[in-house]
């Protein structure tokens, strides 16, 4: 396949530009992508962040472990094993388990987490307090045990499972209906069971307590006629005082949103409906066994009389292999992996994974796999847990939004484009639709730094001006001019790059002399930053090499061939990563290569046109020649493959020769002139 980009400047052409020159593009449709993070797990059914500032990730498997990773790693380690106590689960099918985390609110100091488990001799539910091991936050106390109560369970399936702190600081327990079918001890509809109910309950009991947790005096159901269930149920008549909300059947994974405090609760259904309830305040029916989403089961005629339940928000029927509801999150996260205010939500049997936005419900990925759970990072990012993932072993992902650089018309595809240092225009050919952009925007000596600076998911032009230390940038969501002043001057290497992880380009520099970066955050109360982190000599290289959607600081060393660079979120000088990998006189050429997500470390050697990546997902070289002495590298995904495809500018004729990563086919054309730039990033001084 051969594309050709042959731009002559002739009236038609140019009237055709200045048409253009204003037009912005538009984002494509929302497009996720899966970004594996955990493999070789075991039936993992929860996974979640923890309220301090280490930026861990916890792992819950159904097996009785649960499992800690350090920022940016993609291993685990052992926080704590409670199989000896658990009913260990021999099949993808059984319920029982390990099955809810969380951490208390004020974890940071007290180090306490809470765990639900189907208990091994009997199968009862046990809700139990545990703490971190003293003078090790990444090991639990397995003899620290608190049981808080527990709950008797008629049948193996129908557990719920799921423990969250809701914003009151309260802790929320979902109860299933006790399991079998249709409910038959109706169980949910009785107020003197836990079972098929939302409990909410105070686990700060005050010291030489006689109990082991305290009623929220706010709770829907205290007063004459109520009493504490602790061991599950009282006398038929009277109403627990636990509950939160009754006719639940198993309300597997819920979540509270971060803005609202709405509780959204995924109740799965018998045989025929799924449905998603939103929860907002205590003391409502939402209607099993009587009810099954918003159609009466028949289970008890009499008693549907809509007028006595709440309905969901949405249900689903039995369609195109679904079967059983996962609920996920309402996403207020600062990357836009997913659009704000949307609810995420996914299909055991059928593998998809959906979203609820604006009242509509839509598929967005269709997995192969089952989908067992959602969860939270401290940043609002969504994970997916699946029991069945590489090599059949339990996986979990992190759902992100498909991007490319140097993407001016939104279509996730780089475009071909050049700026002209002379004469301070730019040329760009859209690859949506093949037209050609001119936009005059800089003078003689500014530096192209195209980003997204608004976070519209479409890059921006822009440029340095070493002179005055300005930045300018030609935002595509409104048509506005952005103008930001630095200290920077003749010298320093701008770099636009999200470093606060809020989806905008912050304004930074490199200053080769000094090795010290200063970069302003766009979201960061913290403002401008400068940081020690380099070499006189060095080349940033500026790239996300951890994965967490995030621009890490990072720079080349030519001297030595020696990378070096900080994971997002740490300090320099802090946990910062090394590899040699390169000589003298190569350029860098982060990219992610291999699609995993995580920027490969790469150069390319002009002295023989050769490259030279190491790929982040597996360790290994690919090494291979694209172009001569004179090329200027510039990666970028120009297939739209979610990989970035190896690239070289040539300015003495100006043409573009491109590997496209999809098929290996070559594409091949002249976009620009001598001494024009490659508008895709290329960062050597």
């Amino acid at each position: 396949m051969r594309r050709i980009f042959i731009p002559q400047l002739t009236i038609a052409i140019f009237l055709l530009a200045l048409v253009n020159a204003y037009s912005q593009g538009v984002p494509a449709p929302y497009t996720p992508r899966l970004q594996t993070v955990f493999t070789g797990l075991s039936r993992p059914i929860l996974i979640r962040g923890v309220p301090d500032t280490t930026r861990r990730l916890f792992i819950v498997q159904q097996d009785g472990q649960i499992r800690v990773a350090q920022p940016g790693s993609t291993t685990t380690t052992l926080f704590l094993d409670l199989s000896t106590k658990i009913f260990v689960p021999t099949s993808t099918s059984d319920e029982r388990g390990l099955l809810g985390m969380t951490f208390h609110p004020q974890f940071a100091s007290n180090g306490k987490f809470y765990v639900d488990y189907t208990r091994a001799v009997d199968g009862t539910t046990v809700v139990a307090e545990y703490k971190v091991s003293a003078g090790n936050s990444n090991q639990g106390d397995l003899t620290s045990e608190r049981i808080l109560f527990t709950v008797p369970q008629p049948f193996a399936n129908h557990n719920g499972g799921m423990v969250e702190f809701g914003p009151d600081g309260y802790l929320y327990i979902g109860m299933g209906d006790g399991g079998s079918a249709n409910d038959p001890g109706n169980r949910a509809q009785n107020p003197a069971q836990l079972l098929g109910k939302i409990l909410r309950i105070d686990v700060n009991i005050p010291p030489g307590s006689q109990v082991q947790y305290l009623i929220p005096p706010t709770n829907p159901f205290v007063g004459a006629g109520t009493v504490r269930c602790d061991s599950g149920s009282t006398t038929n008549g009277n109403t627990c005082q636990e509950i939160w909300t009754i006719g639940m059947r198993n309300p597997w994974r819920y979540s509270f949103d971060r803005v609202t405090g709405a509780q959204w609760v995924a109740d799965v259904g018998q045989g025929t409906r799924e449905e998603v309830d939103v929860i907002s305040s205590g003391g409502g029916n939402y209607g099993w066994r009587v009810y099954e989403g918003n159609l009466c089961t028949g289970n008890d005629p009499t008693l549907c009389n809509p007028a006595n339940y709440i309905f969901p928000i949405f249900d689903y029927t039995h369609i195109n292999g679904r079967c059983s509801i996962t609920g996920g999150y309402v996403y207020r996260g600062l990357l836009g992996s997913i659009p704000q205010g949307a609810y995420t939500y996914g299909d055991y049997c059928s593998g998809e994974l959906f979203l609820w936005l604006n009242n509509t419900s839509s598929v967005v990925l269709d997995t192969p796999r089952q989908i067992t759970s959602f969860g939270s990072d401290n940043n609002g990012e969504v994970y997916i847990c699946y029991p069945n993932g590489l090599n059949n072993q339990g996986q979990i992902d992190r759902i992100t939004r498909a991007k490319a650089s140097s993407d001016f018309d939104g279509d996730l595809r780089s475009d071909v484009s050049v700026f002209r240092p002379s004469d301070g225009n730019w040329y760009i050919n859209h690859s949506s639709n093949g037209t050609n952009r001119f936009q005059h925007f800089g003078l003689g000596g500014d530096i192209p730094v195209p980003a997204d600076y608004d976070g519209d998911n479409i890059t921006d032009i822009g440029v340095f001006r070493p002179s005055s230390g300005d930045f300018y940038n030609f935002r595509s969501s409104d048509n506005t001019v952005g103008v930001f002043t630095s200290a920077g001057t003749t010298g320093d290497v701008p770099v636009a790059a999200d470093f606060d992880g809020d989806a905008k380009a912050d304004y930074a520099y490199f200053r080769p002399s000094t090795g010290e970066w200063t970069i302003t955050y766009t979201h960061d109360t913290a403002g401008t930053r400068t940081i020690g982190f380099g070499l006189n000599g060095d080349i940033p290289a500026v790239s996300d090499y951890d994965g967490d959607g995030i621009s890490d600081i990072a720079v080349f060393r030519p001297s030595t061939g020696d990378w070096w660079w900080i994971p997002s979120g740490k300090p320099a000088g802090s946990g910062f990563g090394s590899v040699h990998w390169g000589q003298s006189g190569d350029i860098p050429v982060p990219g992610d290569f291999d699609g995993d997500l995580r920027a490969d470390i790469g150069v390319y050697r002009p002295s023989t046109g050769v490259w030279y990546i190491k790929q982040s997902s597996t360790g290994n070289a690919q090494i291979g020649q694209w172009g001569v002495s004179e090329d200027l590298p510039t990666v970028g995904d120009y297939d739209g493959d979610g990989k970035d495809d190896v690239a070289v500018f040539r300015p003495s004729s100006g043409v573009w020769y491109i590997i496209q990563s999809s098929n290996g086919s070559f594409q091949i054309g002249k976009w620009g002139v001598s001494g024009d730039l490659p508008a895709e990033r290329n960062e050597a001084p």
